[in-house]
């Protein structure tokens, strides 16, 4: 059975700062958005096999919350000393925030030599459910599901990647930073990331839920 990596992008206590489509960065508080983090991680215990968590973060984590993850994740990123990166965070680009955590934590996995053979990426405050079925990820491809069919349009709140393909992933971000700066959907940049590969299994029902952070809807996939 493969070895797998368990990425969490999450800000668990968000600025009171807009996006560039809508002025509510988040319709929950943090004490809300912590109790939602901590469903994912359980969620990624239970449904993941041979799984460690590294979890990406910033925010300045009270005692209770460093005590849970540090309890709970095999390793932990906190990006809140590193002030150059506030402005690509906290910015108006959500997709430059969720490059900037995907770049950050690949180089936090090459720095400190972390071996797996998939890396599934789940944005912080999403869980998974009764309908996850590990044994579509249980292979070298990578696992997407399409935003209404549309193989340009990728759902990134979970996927998985092989290890192989990570520094492929790191190279395109960084070259398509710009991009980011000029706030193309992330989903529309993952189209264009695995636009050239085949080696791709697509699937309908991830099984994964949760609320989304600007409005508060239910999604379920």
């Amino acid at each position: 059975m493969n070895n797998n990596l368990v990425l969490i992008t999450s800000v668990i206590n968000t600025p009171n700062k807009p996006l560039n489509y809508i002025k509510t960065r988040s319709v929950f508080n943090r004490e809300e958005r912590f109790e939602q983090t901590k469903k994912t991680i359980i969620s990624i215990r239970k449904c993941i096999p041979n799984s460690m968590i590294l979890f990406v973060d910033c925010t300045d984590f009270n005692d209770n919350e460093k005590n849970f993850l540090n309890q709970n994740c095999n390793y932990i990123l906190n990006l809140w000393d590193n002030k150059n990166l506030h402005s690509n965070l906290f910015g108006l680009s959500k997709s430059l925030a969720e490059g900037t955590m995907t770049i950050e934590a690949i180089k936090y996995i090459n720095n400190n030599n972390i071996k797996f053979d998939n890396l599934f990426k789940i944005s912080g405050r999403y869980y998974l459910n009764e309908n996850f079925n590990y044994n579509y990820y249980n292979n070298n491809k990578i696992v997407i599901k399409k935003i209404e069919n549309d193989n340009t349009n990728i759902l990134t709140v979970f996927y998985k990647i092989p290890n192989y393909y990570l520094n492929n992933l790191n190279e395109f971000l960084n070259f398509n930073i710009n991009k980011m700066i000029d706030c193309i959907g992330y989903e529309i940049l993952f189209g264009l990331f695995i636009k050239n590969i085949d080696n791709i299994k697509y699937i309908d029902i991830i099984g994964i839920e949760g609320y989304v952070s600007v409005s508060g809807e239910y999604y379920q996939g």
